[in-house]
């Protein structure tokens, strides 16, 4: 296992170096409030905003209030807590602002979102006064650096020095909840290995856990202010994206224009509004897809690294351990039983299926077999680092077993499927009624149930927090067709991108299961679907395209996530898309003539770059 992929060890001790000092154990900074963005900032009359911003250092806790401390700086206001994230500033369109900025740190620092296209420089010791009017409704961010002017160069000390700023439109009385995304680490970029992400100040199981009714709209709006993308998945059901920040520019969406995802990807500085409503009572969650993101960071106790060590007691480990190893971006969500005299109709599966999870000697490290006992048996396929296709049917009540052989534990997750929680796949936390999803032990199996709604591409991957599972291969397609419909493999094809790490293919991206694929022989003049799918580790901007000799070609994109697109956004497109972490995207495609074609997929950060051949035929009198 490559040590950058450690990251239940000591996964952020070296960014902790750069900005906690050993003089700071005899510090007394002001302690760090964390903020829901539930209390507004400032006085508001007569349509004037007045607020006081502090900017200062203080102690933050992620974890648990007497867990470890971080000296970090953080915005307040006047005569205030210090918070993390800063006072929420939200105000009715056409307001106008009168800001404040106190500078309490030896530094100078350079505030940035208060005010349109807006810089403000203030010195130690000084105070700034920022006067604008909030024009545009949408969600924004104000920021501060002590060294840097781009967002996507900040790190260290300043990361956590981030407020929400709201433009509501006129009458709108807010129903929402408000989250930024924060992310400390040792520098910038995707080189970064050593990080804590948080979600409003905290790491899970400390951040928000939010209880909703079944049929309750929910409304969320995310902030991006880290350095880095994320893939935000939610499990159980799908959601629609009804705005989106992107430079400033906010693009607002209605009825059926409104992207339908299960997983969305939100670059540095970027905000976006979202909704959805639960349909099933259960536990969820809502994640970054990153692994580096959602697992557990260990905080070193007692090397000089923390500014305060978690307090004794029985939690006194300085870091999470709980929920069978997530942590980090992560909230959870629970929706309650309340049909109390309801029964529940008897389950009956129409088909039933086995899933096999072994080890090997040899590379690659796992394989996974698939087993359908009513059906004729197929030969296995040799080993590789992929899964086998598992296809359902749309309405279909089916089993999965799956059936661990190895020697340690594990857990199947069916990303982008709409079922109970309890078979979602994530121990400790899914439940039914008072049973909880259990972790699969080495010799024992687990049986899911599923009846997929909705036809499509999904994933089938482990959830289990050790990240040597998803790079060895415990992952695979996941197709759902509509009744009465069979998959043709010479028509519909899969292309599953991740990373491998095992043996010579250590650390590749790979296009189903090999970096090096033998080119596939196509026909010209016949549709094709092509099904792609993102379960790597970290590579949130994974880049696909298709060329042939004259450049760029056109596709046409049908479905995301498993959804399929409205007819009115179906249109044909150039062939090129960034592709997510935990995000699949179908298309159609037709070569007019006999020609070879390039699969290209490109991982900008690390200068990765993988081709698949498509070479097409010319076609023959019976193609149609």
């Amino acid at each position: 296992m490559p040590h950058r992929y450690l990251l239940k060890s000591t996964v952020i001790s070296f960014l902790l170096c750069l900005f906690i000092s050993s003089a700071a154990w005899t510090q007394s900074l002001p302690p760090i409030a964390i903020n829901t963005n539930h209390t507004l900032a400032g006085t508001l009359k007569d349509g004037v905003l007045t607020v006081h911003l502090e900017i200062a250092k203080g102690e933050w806790h992620p974890e648990a209030e007497d867990g470890v401390g971080l000296s970090v700086y953080a915005f307040g206001e006047t005569g205030r807590a210090l918070q993390n994230p800063g006072p929420l500033i939200r105000v009715p369109q056409g307001t106008e602002i009168r800001a404040s900025l106190h500078n309490d740190i030896r530094e100078a620092v350079t505030v940035h979102g208060l005010g349109p296209n807006s810089a403000v420089r203030i010195a130690p010791g000084a105070v700034e006064q920022v006067n604008f009017k909030a024009t545009t409704p949408g969600l924004y961010f104000y920021w501060g650096s002590t060294e840097v002017d781009d967002l996507k160069l900040r790190h260290g000390i300043d990361s956590e020095l981030t407020g929400a700023f709201v433009v509501d439109p006129p009458g709108t009385v807010p129903d929402d909840e408000i989250f930024v995304l924060g992310l400390l680490s040792e520098h910038a970029g995707a080189s970064a290995r050593q990080t804590l992400a948080t979600i409003n100040g905290k790491s899970w199981p400390h951040t928000q856990h939010l209880q909703y009714e079944i049929g309750q709209q929910v409304h969320w709006r995310w902030i991006n202010a880290t350095n880095e993308p994320h893939a935000l998945h939610l499990h159980g059901f799908f959601y629609h994206v009804d705005a989106f920040n992107r430079d400033g520019k906010v693009e607002h969406y209605s009825g059926d224009s409104r992207p339908l995802v299960v997983t969305q990807r939100i670059a540095q500085g970027e905000t976006f509004d979202m909704s959805w409503s639960p349909e099933r009572s259960g536990q969820w969650l809502f994640h970054c897809h990153m692994i580096q993101h959602m697992t557990p960071a260990v905080i070193p106790r007692l090397n000089g690294l923390v500014f305060k060590p978690a307090a004794a007691g029985p939690s006194d480990h300085g870091s999470m351990h709980d929920m069978d190893g997530m942590g980090q971006m992560v909230i959870g969500i629970t929706v309650p039983d309340r049909a109390k005299t309801a029964s529940k109709a008897a389950w009956h599966a129409d088909r039933k299926l086995q899933l096999q999870i072994s080890e090997r000697e040899s590379s690659p490290r796992y394989q996974l077999r698939l087993r359908e006992p009513e059906a004729a048996e197929k030969p296995d396929v040799p080993p590789g680092l992929l899964g086998p296709a598992i296809v359902l049917t749309r309405d279909q009540p089916v089993e999965i077993e799956i059936v661990n052989k190895m020697s340690q534990p594990t857990a199947i997750h069916w990303h982008g499927i709409e079922l109970e929680s309890y078979y979602d796949g994530v121990p400790g936390w899914g439940r039914s009624g008072k049973e909880i999803t259990p972790k699969i032990a080495p010799g024992e199996s687990f049986t899911a149930r599923l009846t997929p709604p909705r036809a499509g591409t999904y994933i089938y991957h482990t959830h289990w927090h050790d990240p040597s599972q998803l790079t060895n291969g415990i992952y695979g397609p996941l197709i759902v067709l509509p009744p009465g419909e069979k998959f043709d493999s010479d028509t519909d094809r899969i292309f599953v991108f991740s990373i491998g790490d095992f043996g010579e293919l250590q650390d590749l991206a790979l296009i189903n299961g090999t970096p090096q694929s033998n080119p596939l022989h196509l026909q010209a003049g016949k549709s094709y679907r092509f099904r792609f799918i993102n379960i790597s580790t970290n590579n949130q901007g994974m880049q696909a395209s298709l060329r042939n000799s004259s450049g760029v070609a056109n596709w046409t994109l049908i479905a995301k996530d498993g959804a399929d697109l409205p007819a009115e956004q179906v249109h044909p497109s150039t062939a090129q898309f960034t592709i997510t972490v935990g995000e699949t995207k179908d298309v159609t495609f037709t070569a007019a003539k006999a020609e070879d074609y390039q699969l290209e997929l490109l991982l900008p950060g690390l200068k990765i770059h993988v081709v698949q051949t498509l070479s097409f035929s010319a076609p023959t009198r019976a193609t149609k």
